[in-house]
């Protein structure tokens, strides 16, 4: 079994637990209210900026082009494919509330990761990253796996995460991690855990904990 591989089985109660959260069950089964989308589509595409600066600190790191090669794409993408489908949805849907608010408010999944690159540099970054698209790898497989009526926009979103682009990077960061000979689990495990921990908590921000209406789609 590949490092990556038994990263993953070693997580695999984190990986679930991370997959419970209200947001993304709410997207699984169709039920993800309108207002909660809008919350998302501010926070996500904020997180998408600390991605790619992210991957910018990966690809700096990097001492070879084949080495860089894959991040480069995958910094492609993000700046290509994903902020085209923020930029496309702003007006579609508008948020009416206080965005810098709202950011800082799931500001724990950016501090965290940006934290640990600067901090520990191109391994930590990539091990947060390969936690982080495995998660998403694995709860858009299993919405794609549900027929229920989604938001057309959310649908696209989940499908983007199951292509083969967004497989190819997952993959990339997987061999990253396998060939990280230098790094002893329990680091891999401290710096995976701490991103799923940090993607719980900045899932949850997108949720409107109020009264209770029910906004659903």
């Amino acid at each position: 079994m590949t490092r990556s591989a038994e990263l993953t089985a070693r997580q695999h109660r984190n990986l679930a637990a991370a997959q419970r959260v209200r947001f993304i069950t709410d997207s699984i089964d169709g039920t993800l209210r309108d207002d909660d989308f809008r919350r998302y589509l501010v926070i996500e595409e904020a997180f998408v900026l600390t991605a790619v600066r992210i991957l910018g600190l990966v690809v700096a790191e990097s001492t070879s082009l084949d080495d860089a090669t894959d991040h480069v794409t995958s910094l492609s993408n993000l700046v290509g494919e994903q902020r085209e489908y923020f930029a496309g949805l702003r007006e579609q849907f508008p948020y009416d509330g206080d965005v810098d608010e709202l950011i800082e408010g799931s500001s724990v999944l950016s501090n965290y990761a940006l934290g640990l690159a600067r901090k520990d540099g191109r391994a930590a970054a990539l091990v947060a990253m390969f936690a982080a698209e495995t998660l998403y790898l694995s709860w858009c497989r299993a919405a794609m796996d549900r027929s229920v009526d989604r938001e057309p926009a959310l649908q696209e979103w989940i499908e983007m995460h199951t292509r083969p682009a967004f497989v190819a990077q997952v993959d990339a960061l997987a061999r990253e991690v396998d060939a990280m000979d230098e790094v002893d689990d329990a680091t891999l495990d401290a710096w995976f855990v701490g991103m799923l921990a940090a993607e719980m908590e900045f899932h949850d921000a997108a949720i409107t904990h109020d009264s209770g209406v029910d906004k659903r789609h």
